[in-house]
Parts: C-alpha cells; structure tokens; sequence
C-alpha cells in the first residue's frame, strides 16, 4: 500500500506553490483551498497510526483508501483548473480576471469551482471523523516535510559480470557444477540449475560461469542471456548476436530485418566447430527453451577433442530443466545451513561493524535468522531492515512478525519480504513501488529514475542540496537496505545502475495497485480501464498500447515499454494525449515516431517526457508551452531541428538529444535554431548532444548550473564558433562531464583550447574526438579527470607516458584511431588509480609493453580490433588485481597465444578470473 502520508504531503506542497495559490486567489476560492490544507493537515497526525495498522485491519486499509482518494480528489481538480487557466495566462487574461469580475460565464465557472471545492472538503470531514471508530490515534507527529534519509553517499539482459558481493554457503556446489561443465560427457548437454525463488541460482550461477576454469574451457565462446516471463524471443536473440558476435556494418544490418528461424541459423551457423558455453537465466516453461534451442547446435559430427559444449540454465521449475535434457539430471540447489546463513546475515545487519553481532542482539538474531530457512534474499532483506535498527525491542517486534515455515511455498516468501516494505519511511514507500514500472531482469538507470522520481514530485529539494543529490541519498538508502542492488558505479563512485529480485518487483507491484499507485499492463488489447495514477505497459505491439481505454482523468504518467519494431502513427500517437492532459509523465521507451504532434504543448502538467528510437527531424514550436518540463529526452537518427521557443521552458533541468545506437558516427543531434535567451533557463544540469551555431553567444556561459555538456561541430566549423565555445565551457565552474564530437572527426582541437580545461575545478568526465596535434604536460593537463575517452586523436607520440601521471584517472578508453603510433609503454608505478582500460581500433599498434610495477589497480582491460598487436605484454602477469580481460575481433595469430596451457602467453593471463575472447566471424 503506498504511504498515505507520502500522497497528502505531495498535495500540500502543490497546494503551497504560490503560483497555484495567486491563480486560486484571482478566482476567490481561496477560502475553500486553506480549509482542505487545513483538514489534511490535522489530518497527517493519524495517517502514521493508520498506515501501521492497515495490514492487520481491511477497515483500516479501506479508511487508508479513502484518504488516498480524497487527496487524489483535490490534486485532479487542482490540476484540471489550471489546465483550463492556462491558456488566459498566455494571452494575459488571467491579470484581468478582477476587472471582468461579473461576466456572467465567469460568475459560472467560480460557482462550479466553489461547489466542487466544497463537495471535497465535505468528503474530507466525513472521512476524518470516521477515524475513531477504528482507533486510528494522534500520533503527534505531523509528516511536515521530507524527512532526510542517512547521506550514504532500453532492453537487456541480466549481466553476468557483475559480482555478487555475499557469496556464502554455495562453494561445494561451484565445486560440482564447474565440474558438470568442464568434464564429462562429451555431447552438447544442458547443465540445469533448479530451486525456488530467493535461493541464489543465479548469483551460483555468475560464479560458476565467471570461474577462470569454465572461461579457460570454453574460450571459444561464451555468452548470457535472459528470458524471465516476459520474453521476445526475436529481441534475446538480437541480442545475443549484438553482444557476441563480431559483425560487419552490412552483416549487422541484414541482422535487423531478420525473422526469428534466420536469427537462429545466424548464431547456430557462428556456433558450429566452436566449444560454447551459453548460460540461460530464469527460463520459466518449456516452450521458451524450445524457442531458443535451435541457435545451439550439437557439434556432434566434431572429433571428441572438439565437443563437450555446454547449455547451462536456471529455473524454478524442475520439469523444464527435464524437458531442456533428459539424459541430465538436474542440479537442485539447497538452502543455505545454519552457520552460512548466520554469516550472511551479519553481513547485512551490521556492515562497517566488522559484522559482528552485539552480545545483547545475538540471541534475537539467531532467532531470526532460524525463521528465514536458509534462504539468502530473505536473509539478505531481513538482514538490511535490521541494519537500521540498534534496539532489542525492535528487533523483537521484527522476530516476532516472522511466523512462516519455509513449507508453507512462495507466498509466505512475499509476506515476509513486505516487513522490510513497512519498515520504510513514508518518503521512501513511493520511490519503492515506482520500481515495478521496470521490466523483469532489467537494470535500469540510476540518473533515469531519480529524475523520474522528482517528475512524480517524491523528490523536495533540502537545504543546499538539489533534488537529484536527494535522489541519490533516496537510492542510497534503499540499496542499503538491501531492497535494490547496485550493479555498476560511476568512475566518480556513484551509482550508475541498479536491479531488483524478481520477488521484491513483484511485491512492489502487487502493493501499487492495491493503492490505486500504479498498473502493470502486458500489451492485453482487452485490458480494463484503469483507475490507477499510473500506467505502465509492455507490449511487442503499439496497437495494444493505444487500444487500452485513455478516459481516466486520474493518470498522471503512461509509460510504454515496446518490445516490437512497428511505428507510432500520428493518429496512435493522438490518443496518447487526448485522454490523458493532466500528465506529469510519459515514457515511450522503443517507441519509433516520425513527428511529434504540436498538441503535445496542451500537456502543460507534464515534467517528464523521453521518446527513443525515433525518426524525429523537429520537434514542434508548441513545446515551449511545457512550462514545467523537467527532463526532455529525445534519441533520432537524424538532427532534430530545437524550436527558440526552448526559451520558454525555464524548469528544464535535464535537455538529451541522444543517438540511438553506439556507432563511431554520431548520427542524432541537436540543432538549436535563432538565437533564443536561454540564459532564461537557469535550472539547466544537462545539454546533450547539441551542434554549435549562434545559439552559444552570449548564453552558453549564462548557464551556470550546467553539470553536463554534450556538443557536436562539423567539418570548419571550430575557425567559426571554437573560441566562443571554449571561452564559454571555462565559465562554467560546475561543469563535471564535457563531450565535444565532431560528425567524422575531422577537427583539430588547438592545445590553447585544451589546456585550460584544467581549470575547471569540478570535471571529472571529458570526451574529444577530434585530432590533437600532441598532449599538454601533466601538470597542465586534466588533473581531475577520472574519465577520459579520446577518439580520432591521431596523436604521434605515446599518450601514456603523459596520461599515465593523471593520479585520478580511474576509465581510460583510447578509440578509432586516437594513437597512430607503433608502439606503447606503461611505466612502473604509472596510472596509480586506473581500474578500466578500453584500446579500440588503434590500426598501426604493433607493440605494447607493462612495467612491473605498472597498473597497481587495473581490474577491467578490453582490447578491441587493434589487428597489428602481436602480442599482450607480459608485464600483465603482474597485474593481480586484474579480474576480467575482453579481447574482441582480434587476429587470430593474437588469439592462438592465449590458449589455455598449450598457448605461448597463456602465463600471461592464467591469474585471470573473467577471460572472453570473441573472434571475428
């Protein structure tokens, strides 16, 4: 159930907003709008006590209701009202209400705005003095606002690489599943993986599979994939060839237009003579493995040396795991024992205490920890809940709430995972059940859901913090809580992205739309209408998602996660708006659309708007009536023609024009047209990809909050407007992230212009591409720079005797190009912090060599299609901290050196934990 608390205070803070308040004034409803704050406020001393005591009482859960929708109530007629104002307010009629005071249609519309104000406030006192009739109590403490958490400081599948950090109690059954994949039968068999959900299957399964045994065995191939319940089996198997398989342009092209039988030929046919190893996660019925099954072939006309591939799956079903392959037995996995789960758990309840229990606590604990039966997600939660909690009473109260037996099935598993769900804070309930907008097994965005986060108004800005800094706090909490998991950082150390479990989606869901928060659609056509204030569909086609009934007045976000490759149509695209005007949100992720229609501007509620995968050329002059737009996301394979009428949107904190795919030409951009004033729109973090022109006079450097710049110049163009921008870029004090791309690189960047970049105390991130005639000293040269991608640099001389003095940088990527040089050397003690190095398509690289010494704390190197390297340097060797090496579409000579125990540098990289090599098809 979403915290009533969390719903009435969103209402309060709109009702406080004095724009809303001059508007109400004008047309002398005031008096009824102070009483309904009034009424809700007294109100909010009740909501704690309720909202605790409606799990055990349907009353109460109903009396919870009702408060949820009288809120509702009041926001629909709030927004609604203002919706109908709107368009007096940009003609200027809105200042002249008071002078045409007694036209009669006025009189009308203030009398009906009266009454309804009057119908809710009456709902309201019907609904407060019910209250003592279920014993809802004063609790004295008025929600107020936001209370401060602890400062913590597109489609795709699961990631194997990703390491989970508590893996305790499986290292006999790494034993034996290694063993299943490396020895025995000689036959393409499928190694199964069964056991209910929670159990650890596929965090087993990332260990096994990242095993350096396993990677040495199958160093031909091996890939991981997800299918879930919800699948495209089209899209998985894209997706495989997208990942790992090495393709021409053209090959990758013919990919995109073919149906599901030459998807799978294409990977069977890759396949073929190669030992593979393919890990398929959470498979749920048998059909979707008879889906897939033909893009992995037998081999069995190899010699005996040559078979031995391996299919590898999880499932919480036993007869699909037989139906996969009879002749081999699944593999069921345990619960954890007792000393094992005990471990786990203070690991969770008492992190930076050297997980250790307290003497007071431990009995409570071991008492606890029985009642989860071994189970690592129950553990994990309940171990996270009880991380916040110091008191023996409160740990009591938590013992006390666990009853199930693990016998009783899956459901019990949901009940006691919602303890951790009502131990949250109010302010941290709504930002928990926003999670279920995500699809199965995806990880989403940190940055994407904290600026939806803030759309739906569950972000207040604190003090001197911003919104997107409580997001990350927000986040931060619920990650320690172990209600989400982090799943990659940022290369300053924050959170990049995150996934949820299966069970906790589900439980997020199923708590949504018992508060009328939010529903889940699956692309059924014959779908309800909805009452719900937010829809969230995924579907493989738009029809479905235009067909589902648009009336409800309520919804204030629709977000569409398609699966298909149809296009919107202008006339799909108008029922998206027609009944839906009080929008905050809408979210067309793989939505491909031509146009965006100009009735977008009615939708003057609307913060959040993002279209992917689209032809857009222009966006319509009408979207500079978004006044309250927070985050305007686009991706085109085009340039998109921007409006001046940008101008007008001064909320506007988040502006991306991005290109849909990653290609060493960067295809959509912005195209900024006139000269519009938007040293107007102060509130700006983020401005990507746009392309240079006479928008930047004067108002590039007026945007002073900028925290990320993306810009595109073409060919001559830098004679033209590089002064201006880089004189512009070096007022920008708060910027941490800059991108300056050119359509094909042809640009040479003066180091007059680099150099002083340095100066910016706050980048972290910087991007070139463009030639460099050579590098500035070290000194002068990007000392706080964590990342840095040069791409077409051309540089004559080894850039990493010069980047490899940068004590911060931590992500290097050298790309297309960035070095024409033969040969490069890493020093001893050089690149003291660098933990990612990334070589693509440096064509005239012939040697590189490593230092002992060197390297102190590189965990991920990946060289990509640099065809002239003969050899990896054999310093690597010294590299311990090394945990995953990529080596794709390299020379085949190259390849031949690493095989296990026969290869001539197999020494080199044997330490290794994680090793791909992909080849050249």
């Amino acid at each position: 159930m979403v915290a009533v608390e969390a719903v009435v205070l969103q209402l309060l803070i709109k009702l406080a907003d004095p724009l809303i308040k001059e508007v109400i004034s004008l047309y002398e409803v005031d008096d009824k709008v102070e009483l309904i704050v009034t009424q809700f406020t007294q109100m909010q001393c009740f909501l704690k006590d309720a909202d605790a005591k409606q799990e055990g009482d349907e009353r109460v859960k109903n009396w919870v209701l009702d408060v949820t929708d009288a809120a509702y109530v009041a926001e629909d007629l709030i927004d609604t009202f203002i919706l109908k104002v709107e368009p007096l307010k940009r003609t200027g009629f809105v200042g002249r209400i008071t002078r045409y005071a007694f036209i009669f249609s006025e009189l009308i519309a203030r009398y009906k705005l009266r009454s309804e104000f009057e119908r809710i406030n009456n709902k309201i006192r019907v609904i407060s003095e019910s209250r003592s009739t279920f014993g809802i109590q004063n609790t004295g403490q008025e929600a107020g606002t936001i209370s401060a958490g602890p400062s913590l400081q597109e489609w795709r599948l699961t990631s194997p690489l990703d390491q989970e950090p508590d893996f305790i109690g499986f290292e006999k059954d790494l034993e034996i599943l290694v063993d299943r994949l490396t020895k025995g039968e000689l036959r393409r068999c499928v190694v199964s993986v069964v056991g209910m959900g929670g159990l650890g299957k596929t965090t087993l399964t990332k260990k096994v599979y990242n095993d350096t045994r396993v990677k040495a065995r199958f160093h031909d191939f091996c890939a991981w994939i997800c299918l879930s319940q919800e699948y495209d089996v089209k899209d998985v198997l894209k997706k495989i060839i997208d990942r790992y398989m090495v393709l021409s342009e053209e090959e990758s092209k013919k990919v995109e237009k073919m149906d599901v039988f030459e998807l799978r030929h294409k990977i069977s046919e890759y396949l073929k003579g190669k030992r593979y190893l393919v890990v398929v996660d959470d498979i749920w019925t048998s059909r979707a493995w008879d889906d897939i099954k033909g893009a992995f072939p037998l081999n069995d006309t190899l010699p005996a040396v040559e078979n031995g591939s391996r299919v590898m799956i999880t499932t919480r079903i036993k007869v699909v795991a037989l139906h996969a392959d009879a002749q081999s037995l699944p593999y069921e996995l345990l619960t954890l024992g007792k000393d094992e789960s005990w471990n786990l758990f203070c690991r969770k309840a008492f992190p930076g205490h050297g997980n250790i229990c307290p003497d007071k606590l431990k009995q409570l604990g071991e008492k606890i920890v029985e009642k989860c039966c071994g189970l690592p997600l129950v553990i994990v939660v309940i171990g996270g809940l009880l991380s916040t909690k110091k008191e023996e009473w409160e740990w009591q109260n938590v013992s006390e709430s666990i009853t199930w037996q693990i016998n009783q099935g899956q459901e019990e598993i949901s009940e006691i995972l919602s303890l951790s769900f009502r131990d949250l804070p109010y302010h941290l309930k709504p930002c928990f059940l926003y999670l279920g907008i995500f699809p199965e097994d995806y990880e989403f965005r940190a940055k994407k859901l904290i600026q939806l986060w803030a759309a739906e108004g569950f972000l207040q800005q604190r003090g001197n913090q911003t919104v997107e800094k409580v997001g990350e706090d927000f986040l931060n909490e619920l990650i320690q809580r172990s209600i989400i998991q982090l799943a990659k950082r940022s290369s300053n150390g924050g959170i990049k992205s995150c996934r949820i479990h299966d069970l906790l989606r589900d439980l997020s869901i199923s708590k949504a739309k018992e508060g009328m928060f939010l529903q889940v659609h699956h692309g059924n056509s014959n779908a309800p209408a909805s009452r719900a204030r937010r829809l969230v569909i995924h579907s493989n086609a738009l029809s479905e998602c235009t067909s589902l009934n648009s009336s409800s007045s309520r919804c204030r976000s629709v977000l569409i996660y398609h699966q298909g490759n149809d296009m919107l149509e202008s006339t799909q695209e108008k029922l998206l708006y027609e009944g839906y005007n009080l929008l905050r949100v809408l979210d067309l992720h793989n939505v491909d659309i031509k146009e965006l229609s100009s009735e977008i501007g009615a939708l003057i509620h609307l913060k959040y708007l993002r279209c992917t995968r689209t032809c857009l050329k222009r966006l319509p002059s009408s979207i500079g009536n978004l006044h309250n737009l927070q985050t305007l996301v686009v991706t085109s394979m085009f340039e998109v023609n921007i409006p001046s009428e940008i101008e007008k949107m001064e909320q506007l904190r988040h502006f991306q024009v991005m290109y849909p795919i990653q290609s060493r030409y960067y295809r959509g951009r912005g195209v900024i047209q006139g000269r519009p004033r938007l040293n107007q729109m102060s509130n700006l973090h983020t401005l990507t990809w746009v392309k240079v022109g006479e928008w930047m006079h004067g108002c590039l450097e007026s945007l002073t909050h900028l925290r990320k710049l993306g810009i595109c110049l073409d060919y001559g163009m830098f004679d033209v407007y590089g002064a201006v921008l880089f004189e512009s870029i070096l007022k920008l004090k708060c910027l941490q992230s800059l991108l300056v791309t050119t359509d094909l690189g042809y640009l040479e960047f003066p180091n007059s212009s680099v150099r002083p970049l340095s100066s910016l105390p706050s980048l972290r991130k910087l991007v070139l591409e463009g030639e460099l005639a050579n590098l500035p000293e070290p000194s002068e040269f990007l000392t706080n720079v964590t990342k840095l991608t040069l791409k077409r640099s051309n540089l004559k001389q080894d850039p990493l005797a010069t980047l490899e003095k940068l004590e911060n940088l931590r992500i290097l990527r050298l790309l297309y190009h960035s070095y024409s040089g033969v040969t490069m050397a890493c020093t001893s003690k050089g690149f003291p912090r660098l933990e990612s190095l990334h070589l693509e398509e440096l064509g005239n690289l012939y040697s590189w060599t490593v230092e002992e010494g060197a390297l102190p704390t590189l965990t991920h190197l990946q060289i990509n299609s640099c065809h002239r390297l003969r050899m990896l340097p054999e310093g690597l060797q010294h590299v311990t901290t090394l945990k995953k090496l990529e080596l794709l579409n390299m020379p085949y000579a190259f390849n031949r050196r690493l095989r296990k125990d026969e290869g001539e540098d197999w020494n080199i990289i044997c330490h290794i934990p994680s090793i791909d090599i992909i080849e050249r098809n």
